[in-house]
């Protein structure tokens, strides 16, 4: 049945009056968090002192001031981009057959080639895949696995470019599952980050793009100092409602990046393991006018530690972002995504492509759950009693 409209109008009225106390809630936090980053943002060593005692993920200071900004370079570099996005078939337990399947799309500008290249790589799951001790895998390790060869991918066509090569995945670089310790699991965070080791060899600018980001790592390590100056109120009593990117707008003009944070994680059973390469990232306002988009890059160690490498993924992502316009976004990143999108007309023929080869191969094919079948029947055949 539809939505009762007419019932529900109360309860917009309500929840339009909620949003507006909120947002003037939000503005006075807002005051409040960005007058607690002036005040720290000299004291570098202190606050990262007191940021290195949290159990959880929090921002760190690396070497530069807080509420600093940074212009890009003027000069134009030339570079390689190489940009990777992925999308999934997550396995339906009451559909038949059962299958599942990681795209992943591929876009590469070279400097030394005119031409742009794509290209699509997709992964069928077999049978023995699809199960982990006779569980059906579900979207959470179908996720880690799309991460892991987009990694794959990217690490294998940067280290065939010669010169200057910038490596970007959409969404972290950091991969921030739940904290999980099954083989399975281990398993996929060695492979990612035997990847990423062999992109730091070829000295690949490695970067992974948030778009609006609801961080609050840097807010976080504010409400601690807050705290710790108090000394009588908890974190959470500090501007609650606030996240980076709110703190930023504020701050970076169009094309301006702030200073590099050092993500300091929280510690489980993997992530203790894969210390080796830490993560670093930076905000940017990727915005060409007034109105502020600001973004959360994140880097690689042998990326922060080297000027001239962010130097020139700034200005390479605010090149990109500057093609699409109004609401900007990294153009060949954006054509990644439209590479490797599974539409459901696509989904729906390799479902009737698997089912013809199976019976063509003399397997029989189980029944779908009736809950299933009773969903397919169209709207008011089933009969009522």
């Amino acid at each position: 049945m539809p939505l009762d409209f007419s019932s529900l109008q109360s309860q917009v009225d309500t929840f339009a009056e909620n949003e507006k106390a909120f947002h003037h809630l939000l503005k006075e936090q807002l005051a409040q968090a960005l007058g607690a980053l002036k005040r720290f943002s000299a004291a570098t060593k202190a606050i990262r002192t007191e940021g290195e005692k949290e159990p959880k993920r929090i921002a760190l200071p690396f070497q530069e001031n807080l509420d600093q900004a940074f212009s890009p370079l003027i000069t134009q570099p030339r570079y390689n981009l190489v940009c990777a996005d992925g999308s999934q078939i997550i396995p339906d337990p009451h559909d038949v057959p059962v299958f599942a399947l990681v795209n992943v799309g591929l876009v590469e500008m070279s400097s030394s080639a005119a031409a742009v290249s794509s290209n699509t790589i997709s992964k069928l799951y077999k049978h023995n895949e699809l199960y982990i001790d006779n569980e059906l895998i579900g979207e959470d390790i179908l996720n880690l696995e799309r991460d892991v060869l987009e990694m794959r991918y990217l690490s294998e066509r940067s280290c065939l470019l010669k010169g200057t090569t910038i490596a970007l995945r959409d969404g972290l670089l950091e991969l921030y599952h739940e904290p999980r310790s099954e083989k399975a699991y281990r398993e996929r965070f060695l492979r990612y980050h035997t990847y990423l080791n062999a992109m730091q060899k070829d000295g690949t600018i490695t970067a992974g793009y948030v778009d609006k980001p609801r961080s609050q790592m840097l807010t976080d390590l504010l409400r601690v100092c807050c705290a710790r100056e108090s000394k009588d109120q908890p974190c959470s009593s500090f501007f609650p409602d606030v996240v980076d990117r709110l703190l930023f707008e504020q701050i970076l003009k169009a094309g301006k990046r702030s200073a590099i944070f050092e993500n300091h994680a929280a510690a489980n059973g993997i992530r203790l393991d894969l210390e080796k390469l830490p993560v670093y990232f930076f905000y940017l306002n990727v915005s060409q006018n007034e109105k502020a988009w600001i973004v959360r890059v994140e880097i690689p160690q042998w990326v922060a530690t080297d000027e001239r490498k962010v130097d020139v993924l700034q200005q390479v992502l605010l090149e990109q972002c500057a093609i699409m316009g109004s609401k900007p976004y990294p153009y060949y990143l954006h054509r990644a995504h439209e590479t490797a999108l599974v539409r459901q007309s696509e989904k729906e023929e390799l479902k009737k492509q698997i089912e013809r080869v199976l019976i063509q191969k003399g397997v029989s094919l189980e029944e779908k759950s009736y809950k299933q079948s009773a969903k397919d029947q169209p709207t008011h055949k089933i009969v009522e009693r």
